[in-house]
């Protein structure tokens, strides 16, 4: 079985921010974007991977990127997920 990550998901009103934060997620960690979703309304999310303590690093940077230029309206690390939620991810 291979190792389950910790996954990281940072949700945006609008565009912009959310390519901001997913931008700063990535550099400031070893984490790995996993996809991102139009959620409707104006509200966008992007999900990255990777261990718990990067997971955690790149949301925060995230958050502090998006929300400089837009809402963030919501962020989540959850350190290990169950199978079948990663299996709802577009990989």
């Amino acid at each position: 079985m291979a190792e389950i990550k910790a996954i990281g998901i940072l949700e945006t009103k609008g565009f912009a921010p959310l390519i901001q934060g997913a931008d700063a997620a990535i550099k400031a960690a070893n984490v790995e974007l996993v996809e991102w979703r139009q959620v409707g309304s104006g509200y966008v999310s992007f999900v990255i991977e990777g261990d718990v303590a990067a997971v955690r690093a790149g949301i925060d940077a995230g958050v502090e990127a998006a929300s400089h230029i837009g809402e963030v309206v919501s962020e989540l690390v959850i350190p290990r997920p169950i199978e079948e939620l990663n299996q709802t991810f577009n990989r």
